[in-house]
């Protein structure tokens, strides 16, 4: 090649050159090699950088100790393969007990040649611990996931340079496939940069527009997190929406789950120039994938980790979030509500269409959610329940929980029981899955469960997620094919209306059962009695797959026409049997 022209097509080489630029990090030592030809020609095809070269890579890593010693500032060393990449950890153990942010930058071959007798094809999967702070190997890009697996790893490597004190951190790049090396690529690739901010940090200016927070699983907010919460909302017209799970009661809180799984689309998930992050998983899918479209997203968290859940982060603050809503609070200056009123209007019109409902887990909770005694615990068993339940809203001094960090179902029940033994004094419920109840059966004879605890066992005879139509994880394939292994039905006395009977009130429950919506409407007032009784309770309801298909499609296809409409208000006005009557008037069947 008589001259370099252009930079490489490689993806990742374009995007480590421009996050390097952008993060600041334009001294570069090189050592001579064959696998990393592609990003050396690209610092010198773009000019930008301070190059070095030096042919021993041990002393080209204590050269940038030096270096990065003097100016302060990150120093990135390159190499190949082999064993000219091992010589570097003299120097980066130095390094490291310095805190010394030197980026070490090493070509590869190929990750499959690895423990296969490759030439110089070594195995870079571990480090010694006291070396680099974060090692990253970058994946070989074949398509957009590939391509931000790729940028978050380069802006989280760089990023890890200079924080908790600074330290060595190690890049692992794959070469191009063959042998001939394409230069053509005249611009690099616009990747995107994620800045993070510490509290002895210069924050960034808040920018004006649309304004959502979007609270995953968080602990109870106290009183002063609220406060802190709610006055920011109302300095920059912004909303809060929150899932069971999100701890937060203020008022800004938007329980959006129900519109969010209409299949018409709100505008007021559309649009959101900025949507800050706080809290951890959610269960909240349906709000989740609204919310992807928001232009750009800040996460607010004392971790600081680059968690890039909506694929659209810029700014990461590892801090509480009291110090960042404070410090934002006197940047506004709207001092409205209009986002707020525009998503209780839509959250307020969505009436859960009862009378139609056919028996089901989602009938259960219509029931139940809003009737809930005042100052209870619920916790929500994972998979279908919380989809189901996180559509209906609960009375605001009742707390809600669910195991969401791994939405596993294996310790659901034992995990709810743990609650309640530290919760003695008040009402605890939970909402659980066949599968999931039976898998953690043996908590449920746990000597110290307490007289209260209620537990509403949802019996359907196998994995009910996996027996719905249309949700955004499964399809169904028709009881034949899904029940056997797919919703793993069968099991435990398939539906025995005597096993759980027997053993609840072996242990000394009292039970409770209903197959019907007559039954259910009779048992489950005596389930949710405020008081504490003289025996924990377990109720149990027999449903079927089909019909809580039915009832889960009607609850994401509300009508919210004005007819509609009209026919909620009446039935709040006259009651379901007043609306009977007065059909029959109008139809000139009534008398």
């Amino acid at each position: 090649m008589e001259k370099i022209n252009g930079y490489a097509k490689n993806l990742n080489v374009q995007m480590l050159i421009s996050l390097m630029l952008e993060h600041g990090i334009k001294r570069v030592i090189v050592s001579p090699g064959g696998t990393h030809n592609e990003i050396v020609a690209g610092f010198q095809y773009n000019g930008n950088f301070k190059m070095y070269s030096t042919v021993d890579e041990r002393g080209a890593a204590y050269m940038a100790c030096g270096m990065a010693e003097e100016t302060g500032e990150p120093v990135a060393i390159v190499c190949t393969e082999s064993v000219a990449s091992r010589n570097y950890y003299p120097a980066i153990t130095e390094a490291h007990y310095r805190k010394l942010p030197i980026l070490a930058i090493t070509g590869v071959h190929e990750y499959e040649g690895i423990g296969h007798l490759q030439s110089q094809v070594i195995d870079r999967g571990k480090s010694p611990a006291d070396t680099f702070n974060l090692k990253v190997h970058l994946p070989v890009i074949k398509d957009e996931a590939d391509i931000w697996e790729s940028n978050i790893l380069i802006n989280k490597a760089l990023l890890e340079l200079k924080r908790h004190g600074r330290g060595p951190v190690h890049i692992d790049l794959p070469k191009t496939s063959g042998v001939i090396l394409d230069f053509s690529a005249k611009n690099l690739y616009d990747a995107r940069v994620i800045k993070r901010y510490t509290y002895n940090d210069v924050l960034p200016n808040f920018p004006e527009g649309k304004i959502a927070v979007f609270v995953g699983t968080h602990a109870k907010f106290t009183d002063t997190q609220t406060k802190v919460l709610d006055a920011f909302c109302a300095a920059h017209n912004a909303v809060a929406f929150c899932g069971h799970t999100s701890g937060y009661k203020g008022k800004y809180r938007v329980l959006s789950c129900l519109a969010a799984n209409q299949s018409k689309g709100y505008d007021v998930f559309k649009n959101i120039d900025i949507l800050i992050h706080i809290g951890e998983h959610t269960a909240d899918e349906a709000t989740f994938l609204r919310l992807r479209g928001a232009k750009e997203v800040w996460r607010v968290s004392p971790d600081g980790e680059i968690r890039d859940t909506f694929k659209k982060l810029t700014n990461v603050f590892e801090m509480n979030e009291e110090t960042f809503f404070e410090h934002y609070i006197d940047k506004g200056h709207k001092n409205n509500e209009s986002y707020l009123n525009e998503c209780l209007e839509v959250v307020n019109s969505l009436h859960p269409p009862v009378e139609k409902l056919p028996f089901s887990n989602v009938y259960a909770a219509s029931c139940i959610a809003p009737n809930l005694p005042n100052n209870s615990i619920i916790h929500l068993g994972l998979s279908n329940t919380i989809r189901i339940w996180s559509m209906f809203n609960f009375p605001d001094s009742v707390d809600s929980n669910s195991n969401t960090g791994t939405r596993g179902i294996d310790g659901v029940m034992s995990t709810f029981l743990g609650a309640s033994f530290a919760a003695k004094n008040r009402l605890c419920f939970l909402v659980i899955g066949d599968l999931s109840f039976f898998y953690d059966l043996n908590s449920l004879g746990n000597r110290d469960i307490g007289n209260n605890i209620r537990i509403l066992l949802i019996n359907d005879g196998g994995g009910g997620l996996f027996k719905l139509s249309g949700t955004d994880h499964y399809i169904y394939i028709g009881e034949k094919d899904t029940n056997p292994y797919i919703a793993a039905a069968g099991h435990f006395g398939n539906k025995s209306r005597t096993l759980v009977k027997g053993y609840a009130e072996s242990l000394g429950f009292e039970y409770l059962t209903a197959s019907s919506k007559a039954e259910f409407d009779t048992a489950y007032k005596r389930f949710i009695t405020p008081e504490i009784t003289d025996k924990p309770m377990l109720f149990e309801i027999f449903t079927n797959s089909s019909d809580e298909r039915m009832a889960y499609d009607l609850m994401k296809k509300i009508d919210i026409s004005a007819e509609g409409v009209a026919k909620q208000a009446a039935k709040k006005l006259l009651g379901q049997k007043g609306v009977d009557a007065l059909k029959k008037v109008v139809s000139g069947r009534g008398k």
